[in-house]
């Protein structure tokens, strides 16, 4: 006979218990979420076993990957989830979003790539401007993203080159980007210029990420050659952009990337960075919000900042070509960001 889930008593919930499991939940870690709630990890422990009462189950369960949901942490995440959402939007309608009070949690659907170059500029004024908030960045499958992680709010802001999400999303091109050619500073051969000879022999590595606009990437480039006539020698394939840097310093492979990409790369090891022998199309860099949260307070701050960072600049390798002004494409005009 199968036992009968136990009644909570509602009135013996309050927000700061929603607000200690959500975060648990979200970080996997009571260590972490103490930190994201600016608390002491005995005080998250202490909420955490306050939950475990209320509900009569573990709720989380110390694994050698972390803090693993129960099936009932599991059924509960979602509404909890949601529900702060709706509870936040409605204060920060009313009373307005203080960068420098605020303990928000913001949320960017963001690539690895995108990480390396436009993070840090980000995290300085984040630090400056907003010292209490904190960022997360996701990789979610593509399609739950354009389907349900906008709109429902378990990501606030969508930030790269993607392909167009469906629904009633916004969009904002940031800047037009283009792709470089980047080399070991040591390189034997290719010094100051990269001739199409020396890119057509050598070894190239290939930067395709899952997902979003960049698997096109490989094409772009290969029709150049094929248009030539000839194919390239492909040594390496990555899916992330982690170690790369590593990689190049340490061989003499080529490799094609974005231009704000190699030049994060360029701040960490010893590389050159080169116009190529060939066209490539640019891209533009845009970051993406729902309807719902358009008039959302923090989320104008956020895609604020954003726009105030990176909007009608020059490229990160010199372009007057790349100057951009941000447009506001989506379905209806941007309000404060």
């Amino acid at each position: 006979m199968q036992r009968s889930r136990p009644a909570v008593n509602f009135a013996s919930l309050d927000l700061n218990l929603l607000r200690v499991f959500d975060a648990i939940y979200t970080t996997r870690s009571v260590t972490i979420a103490s930190s994201t709630l600016h608390l002491t990890q005995p005080a998250v422990s202490k909420q955490l076993n306050r939950l475990r009462e209320i509900f009569e189950d573990p709720l989380f369960v110390r694994t050698v990957e972390g803090m693993a949901p129960t099936p009932r942490a599991e059924a509960l995440a979602g509404p909890i989830h949601r529900a702060l959402i709706e509870v936040r939007s409605a204060f920060d309608s009313q009373v307005g979003f203080d960068p420098e009070a605020s303990e928000r949690t913001f949320r960017i659907f963001m690539n690895d790539a995108g990480q390396m170059a436009l993070l840090p500029r980000l995290l300085a004024a984040v630090a400056q401007e907003a010292p209490r908030v904190n960022l997360e960045t996701v990789q979610m499958p593509t399609a739950r993203m354009r389907g349900v992680g906008l709109e429902s709010g378990d990501v606030d802001l969508a930030v790269g080159y993607f392909e167009n999400f469906d629904g009633s999303i916004h969009c904002q091109v940031l800047f037009e980007e283009r792709y470089v050619g980047m080399v070991r500073e040591a390189h034997p051969e290719i010094r100051e210029t990269l001739s199409f000879e020396q890119f057509l022999h050598a070894s190239h590595v290939i930067y395709q990420p899952a997902g979003g606009g960049h698997a096109s990437q490989e094409s772009f480039v290969d029709k150049a050659f094929w248009a030539a006539g000839v194919h390239r020698r492909v040594a390496v394939r990555l899916a992330h952009a982690v170690g790369m840097s590593s990689m190049v310093s340490n061989t003499d492979h080529l490799v094609v990337i974005p231009s704000r990409l190699a030049l994060a790369c360029a701040r960490l090891v010893p590389v050159r960075i080169l116009e190529l022998p060939i066209e490539i199309p640019h891209f533009k860099v845009t970051q993406y919000w729902h309807d719902r949260f358009h008039a959302d307070p923090g989320n104008q701050w956020l895609r604020g900042t954003f726009r105030r960072l990176y909007s009608n600049r020059d490229a990160a390798v010199p372009d007057p070509l790349l100057a951009s002004e941000a447009l506001d494409i989506g379905p209806a005009p941007a309000v404060n960001g």
